[in-house]
């Protein structure tokens, strides 16, 4: 049986990834291409590549990487009265 945990931060990182991979390969491949069939066929082609990398790195540095955002978060609102 798969524990909740493990399950949750494999479906955080499946959406993460997935959203992060979408967007940015869509944003970047319309600023190349602009509105066109290409750009569409360019960005389903950068999404499937995009999104196993993105993937893979937040599996490795997901959890690191919100562990210094929340030191990073703490200390900015100690900062501010």
């Amino acid at each position: 049986m798969i524990h909740r945990k493990h399950v949750q931060r494999l479906s955080g990182s499946l959406v993460m990834s997935s959203f992060m991979s979408m967007s940015l390969s869509g944003v970047f491949s319309f600023l190349e291409f602009g509105l066109s069939l290409q750009w569409l066929q360019v960005w389903g082609h950068s999404i499937l590549i995009a999104l196993p990398i993105a993937f893979s790195l937040d599996m490795v540095f997901g959890d690191k990487l919100r562990l210094l955002s929340g030191k990073l978060a703490d200390k900015a609102a100690s900062a501010w009265p």
